[in-house]
């Protein structure tokens, strides 16, 4: 790495590398690789949304979607976390609620 960065997915991907065949602890210059490549991507994600949100003056889920529109992989599984987020968001509200009656009774 040219810069010296707090780690922020070392665990994630050692374990990631693990299930994807890797030995269980890989070695660390694979893992600040890997970081480095993981950074990169999110960064240059970033900046290409914002740049696509300028027109509309507000940064919003949808400018990823477009980025990522043409890679039929990327595309379905960000279709996928966003509708898993929703589902929890409602599991969450409801079990919120049904705690809120639930002291209501008490």
């Amino acid at each position: 790495m040219s810069t010296k960065r707090k780690r922020m997915f070392s665990k994630e991907l050692k374990h990631m590398m693990y299930g994807f065949g890797d030995v269980r602890e890989p070695l660390h210059e694979s893992i600040d690789l890997l970081e480095e490549l993981v950074f990169e991507f999110i960064q240059e994600m970033t900046l290409k949304a914002a740049q696509v949100s300028n027109k509309r003056g507000k940064f919003q889920t949808e400018d990823l979607v477009f980025l990522v529109r043409k890679d039929p992989k990327k595309y379905y599984r960000v279709i996928e976390l966003l509708r898993m987020n929703e589902e929890l968001k409602k599991a969450k509200k409801a079990f919120d609620e049904t705690n809120v009656e639930e002291e209501e009774n008490v």
